[in-house]
């Protein structure tokens, strides 16, 4: 998936922050990465399916370079 799609999916999970949308990232198939907006915050909760590990990024490209990163990596976190 390029950098420039996913920031677009990142700016409007962010956008609609009044309301509970979640967006998944998956590679082959297989769900990698959960994000959604914390409520009335422009700050994007990213959870690592695979790990459990959960990151909190203000910045929309900060996120979009680790998702990028993570699903074209052949190591996922």
């Amino acid at each position: 998936m390029k950098l420039e799609h996913i920031k677009e999916i990142l700016q409007t999970v962010s956008f609609y922050n009044t309301v509970d949308i979640t967006q998944t990232f998956s590679k082959e198939d297989t769900d990698h990465i959960i994000v959604k907006s914390v409520k009335n915050t422009g700050v994007l909760q990213m959870t690592f399916i695979q790990t459990g590990q959960v990151v909190f990024y203000q910045s929309i490209d900060q996120a979009a370079e680790a998702v990028e990163g993570n699903l074209n990596s052949s190591t996922l976190m």
